[in-house]
């Protein structure tokens, strides 16, 4: 034997001492992930070196026959898939159809010429593009997850975007739109359909037989599992059998076939180590600070160990997580037909029972030392006020109140309820649950704070605006009613005050859904802002909705 293989040897001895005790292991494993055989379950798998090391299944895939999961039952992985499209588009940048440094309108039909920027085909990869998210605007437009969604009808909502949330490379914000966008540039580059490639070039290369991208609501496809949702101890079927649109899910395939791809990004069966090295490096943004994110992929760390892989969540009653740890060379995946908010905590159990901690962690992410600085009660005071976030593509509306009791800011969420004291470090600048900063803009014509989720800033920050709340009279509401039309969708709303509440109606008129005041010309619905647009003499225009005009005809 080598001397260096030996050495790896005796390293994986001490490092993994549980596997000398796999049967103890299996019966942990067991405790995590066993259910009862009339319940919706798991499949999961342990890759090592080569090797499947643990592939066991749970419960069952079909709950109306009583089918039980198998190594051979295939689930739908969310946006796990990312990362074969993700892949196709490098393997089409291989063959010289397209560089990933070219703006992405030149590949997709109708795409906007936004005037913050044309993102780039990378950008659309790593998350960095500012292009709007689609899923919200389902709702606005009269659909649901339960209706026929294709390719067409989902570019043609992400097109008619004429906005752009941040400039290209600014801030890091997922969003499926981005892939699905990805999926259109395949299939005008590689001239086949989108299915069609990733089975020629990847599924079929990497023999992933029971591997296939859903691109139709009635197709047969052998082996499937049924997806749930659980409430007070019932499971409903809630499978989204008809979003066959591209590039951001819609992939079956099972743990077995999920080993092939793991061991395709490792020895490169099909494309180059480079190809695949590049696929598997951070991104960065137009300042240089790296994002936990490269082409399809994320980043975490986990006990001291760096790891990469991707999350698939699907309300439909799907979740998967594949996380591999190079410096180990093992990876993990498991996949489930039913939804659950919570599966990480049962899948790092998972991950603790055969990775050690280090002895040594050195964070990825460094806290930063803020020094507190005082300020006298009259400077203080200028900050008071209520604030409202209107929301974003994953954010509902959120109201704070900021206060000055006995010399401290305080902020409260809109029940009243006290969130944290704001401790003054400079510049306009606040820390708050000690590591969180909030930065005001106070000036004559405005006054409001931005509101940055991490110390590095990667993602585009919530502004909160100072408002006055406001309750409308019936007067007022009265002046609301009436048929809104929005002529790039081809859409209309209707506005009725009925028995003293003010209604929404959508789903074309079908349903309605009451409207709440929030300020003067904004009101609320289903946590959807409703902005009223007036001209010159105060008359309404229209409304406007995520950034949708909806001009009142009537």
């Amino acid at each position: 034997m080598h001397k260096k293989q030996f050495g790896i040897l005796i390293m994986l001895v001490f490092l993994f001492p549980k596997f000398g005790t796999s049967q103890n292991i299996e019966s942990k494993v067991d405790s995590l992930y066993q259910v009862n055989e009339s319940e919706p379950g798991f499949s999961i798998a342990i890759f090592k070196g080569n090797e499947i090391i643990l592939e066991k299944q749970y419960g069952n895939s079909n709950l109306d026959y009583n089918i039980p999961i198998t190594n051979e039952t295939v689930f739908d992985i969310g946006s796990i898939a990312k990362q074969f499209t993700a892949a196709a588009i490098l393997l089409l940048e291989k063959e010289g159809k397209l560089s990933i440094k070219e703006p992405a309108y030149k590949y997709i039909d109708n795409l906007t010429r936004y005037k913050k920027g044309d993102p780039t085909i990378e950008q659309l990869l790593n998350q960095t593009s500012g292009i709007q998210e689609v899923d919200p605007y389902l709702f606005l437009l009269d659909l649901n997850w339960y209706d026929l969604l294709t390719q067409s009808q989902m570019i043609n909502i992400i097109t008619k975007q004429k906005e752009l949330n941040f400039s290209p490379g600014e801030y890091f914000q997922y969003t499926n739109a981005n892939y699905i966008l990805l999926a259109n540039i395949i299939e005008k580059t590689s001239e086949k359909s989108f299915p069609d490639y990733l089975e020629k070039h990847i599924f079929l290369p990497l023999g992933m037989k029971s591997t296939t991208k859903k691109n139709s609501s009635y197709s047969t496809i052998k082996n499937r599992a049924v997806g749930y949702i659980e409430d007070s101890g019932i499971f409903y079927k809630t499978d989204f059998k008809s979003t066959i649109y591209n590039g951001d899910g819609q992939v079956l395939t099972s743990p077995r076939d999920m080993f092939k791809w793991h061991q395709n990004i490792k020895n490169a069966t099909i494309g180059t180590s480079e190809l695949w090295k590049k696929m598997h490096t951070k991104g960065k943004l137009n300042n240089g600070e790296e994002i936990s994110y490269g082409l399809g992929v994320e980043f975490e760390t986990h006990k001291g160990y760096k790891a990469m892989g991707f999350d698939g969540m699907i309300q439909g009653g799907f979740v998967s997580k594949y996380l591999y740890f190079p410096e180990l060379d093992i990876a993990f995946f498991t996949t489930q037909n039913i939804f659950d908010w919570d599966f990480r905590e049962r899948f790092f159990q998972l991950v603790d029972l055969y990775i050690p901690k280090k002895e040594s962690i050195n964070s990825e992410f460094q806290s930063v030392d803020y020094k507190e600085i005082k300020l006298p009660k009259t400077e203080l005071k200028k900050y008071e006020g209520t604030y409202i976030f209107l929301g974003n593509e994953e954010e509902s509306i959120k109201i704070n109140t900021i206060k000055l009791i006995r010399k401290k800011l305080i902020a409260f969420d809109s029940d009243g309820e006290e969130i944290s004291e704001l401790k003054p470090i400079g510049n306009q600048k606040f820390i708050f649950f000690s590591d969180k900063v909030i930065e005001f803009t106070i000036n004559e014509k405005i006054k409001e704070y931005k509101f940055s989720h991490y110390p590095s800033d990667i993602e585009a920050p919530w502004v909160f605006k100072e408002y006055k709340p406001y309750n409308h009279t019936q007067s007022e509401l009265k002046e609301f009613e009436g048929q809104y039309f929005n002529a790039n969708f081809q859409i209309g709303k209707k506005i009725k005050l009925e028995n003293n509440i003010l209604y929404f109606y959508h789903r074309n008129g079908a349903w309605k859904t009451e409207i709440e005041s929030v300020a003067k010309d904004i009101l609320e619905i289903q946590n959807y802002p409703i902005e009223l647009v007036r001209y010159d003499n105060e008359t309404i225009k229209g409304i406007k909705i995520m950034g949708l005009l909806f001009k009142k005809i009537k």
